[in-house]
Order: C-alpha cells, then sequence, then structure tokens
C-alpha cells in the first residue's frame, strides 16, 4: 500500500467522493472538472450521499485545523509575552554571587 492509498476497509464510493471535494478545493479544478463532478454525482443517489459526506468530513476538518492553528498562535503568543524572569537560562545565571552559599563554596576564592 502506498502512503497516499486509503485503507481497505473504506468505502469506494466514499473515497472517490473524498478525492473529488479534495480537488475541488484545490485551486486547481477546471472547469472540465467542475462538470465531470456534476455527472459523477447525478449517477446515483449513493454517489450524491458520499460527496455529501466527503463535504462535511472537509468541513470538518478544515474548522479542526483552523482551532489548532488558533490554539497554536495562542500558545505561542503567550511564550512570547513571558517575563524574561520566568525563563530559566543558564547562560545569564551568575554562580559566584553570595546570593546561594551552598554554590560560592564551589567557587571560593581559595579554589581558583
Amino acid at each position: 500500500m502506498e502512503p497516499d492509498d486509503p485503507p481497505s476497509d473504506l468505502d469506494p464510493l466514499l473515497c472517490e467522493a473524498v478525492s473529488w471535494v479534495v480537488r475541488a478545493h484545490s485551486g486547481e479544478a477546471t472547469r472540465a472538472d467542475r462538470v465531470e463532478l456534476q455527472q459523477w454525482r447525478g449517477m446515483s443517489a449513493e454517489h450524491e450521499e458520499a460527496f455529501r459526506q466527503a463535504s462535511w468530513l472537509w468541513r470538518v476538518c478544515r474548522e479542526a485545523a483552523r482551532q489548532l492553528a488558533e490554539e497554536a498562535a495562542a500558545a505561542t503568543a503567550a511564550a512570547d509575552r513571558s517575563p524574561a524572569g520566568d525563563r530559566c537560562d543558564p547562560l545569564q545565571d551568575d554562580l559566584s554571587t553570595d546570593r546561594d552559599t551552598s554554590r560560592n563554596r564551589l567557587f571560593s576564592p581559595k579554589d581558583r
């Protein structure tokens, strides 16, 4: 099975409908594609129902992707607003200060 091949247990008609929906939303669909899609949908009530299901899936996935993008943007913005003191920066830590006497023992002048 190729990476783009659908699992074999999926309804082949639904898979075909999903392909039509993807093509229609790709920005590359031609007028001939639209005519062919209308003909495909008109082949049977099952074709039309499969197209409706595929369109619904497209909308649900698009909305989920939009929400995830908004959440990611909000998390990034919140991290950017975090004060510098909230972040651990080992390059900015001053280990030789008198604030922590346990660390000062490691760096006492007689040991240098």
